[in-house]
């Protein structure tokens, strides 16, 4: 029975490529490839993408989880992490076993001419050329793939470079049981690092992790209501809310942790002969209305700044969702403010201390 010419001279070169004295045998094995080894590598980089995206999803939700912040500064850090990680993983793994774990899934390895990892020199120089190679301003890895198939070896760029070659595992000689250990301690420890963030955003997630209280930015920034007549103040990470701001005077968000501010004001001309006690009384049931099986906290007077006010918290349910309400009703020459801070009850008491100073904030504008 006939065999394919192509698979002949493959296996010619597996078998018997050293005694035909090839001083490069991982090469004249890649030739005989074709574009078959392309679809490998692509799989093998797919899955490795895969892997850092919900690595860095596990991160973002360690970061917000743990900080309560999402700032820009850690936004660029958590980018940089990921950045780090990605040059280490090719850097040290496929440098020392000559895998990434796409590439241990669809069996394939780099290797330099000598059959052996290419080592941490040659794999510095593939990495770096990966980060060019594989960069969305150059359309993804376009010219890693035009270089695989224009190159009779099936070479990237960054393999060009370094002198290296990937090739199927069977094509290779069975490695040493040390080596083998001590590749797997590798790819293990590297596993476990970068998998690290993922797990413990799933811990925090059914664990529903409360530290005892969510930090506060010094930092602020100003929100002046449509008319420029009050304010109040939010750390950086607040913004406004779009999908609220038209039913209110003021309204803010932390688009990133699930909590919000709004304010709403009433000219007491309108309200007509109204007292401050019976105004909140009338908000508080407006909100339990709004609210399913709400419960109503005890009221307590209060001054702030320096106008007189009631504060008080409505729990209830809306849908399916429970949250909390710290609500305070002030009083002021011409108008009455409702100022309501918004939170899931079941991270009230991580968000209690930043809703009150950002309800404690308000303060008429003087014109």
């Amino acid at each position: 029975m006939s065999q394919n010419p192509q698979e002949t001279s493959r296996q010619m070169y597996i078998r018997h490529g050293q005694n035909y004295g090839e001083t490069n045998r991982m090469a004249e094995i890649s030739k005989t490839y074709g574009s078959s080894i392309l679809f490998r590598r692509w799989g093998a980089t797919v899955f490795d993408f895969i892997f850092f995206v919900i690595g860095y999803i596990g991160l973002f939700i360690s970061v917000i989880q743990i900080t309560d912040r999402w700032f820009l500064p850690l936004a660029i850090t958590t980018r940089c992490i990921l950045l780090i990680a990605f040059f280490c993983y090719y850097l040290l793994l496929e440098g020392y076993t000559g895998y990434t774990l796409g590439k241990f899934v669809f069996r394939i390895k780099v290797v330099n001419g000598e059959e052996r990892p290419p080592g941490f020199h040659k794999s510095l120089i593939r990495t770096l050329l990966r980060l060019i190679e594989t960069n969305p301003v150059l359309m993804g890895s376009l010219p890693a793939v035009i270089s695989v198939l224009v190159t009779a070896t099936g070479q990237r760029i960054g393999d060009l470079a370094a002198g290296t070659y990937v090739v199927k595992v069977r094509d290779l000689e069975p490695i040493s049981k040390k080596t083998l250990k001590c590749s797997l301690l590798i790819f293990f420890i590297a596993m476990v690092i970068l998998g690290g963030s993922f797990v413990n955003a799933i811990y925090i997630w059914l664990h529903n992790y409360q530290p005892p209280e969510a930090p506060v930015s010094r930092a602020e920034q100003s929100f002046i209501s449509k008319d420029g007549r009050f304010q109040i103040s939010a750390p950086l990470d607040w913004s406004t809310d779009p999908d609220r701001e038209k039913m209110t005077d003021i309204a803010i968000f932390n688009p990133y942790i699930q909590k919000s501010v709004a304010v709403v004001s009433n000219s007491k001309k309108e309200l007509g002969n109204v007292t401050l006690q019976h105004y909140a009384e009338k908000i508080q049931y407006n909100l339990t209305k709004e609210f399913n099986l709400s419960t109503v906290g005890p009221s307590s007077n209060t001054t702030i700044h320096g106008y007189p006010a009631i504060e008080f918290t409505i729990k209830g349910q809306k849908d399916v969702n429970h949250y909390v309400t710290h609500v305070a009703i002030i009083e002021t020459e011409n108008d009455y403010y409702q100022v309501l801070g918004y939170t899931p009850a079941s991270k009230y008491s991580r968000f209690k201390k930043e809703l009150h100073d950002i309800i404690y904030s308000f303060r008429e504008v003087r014109h």
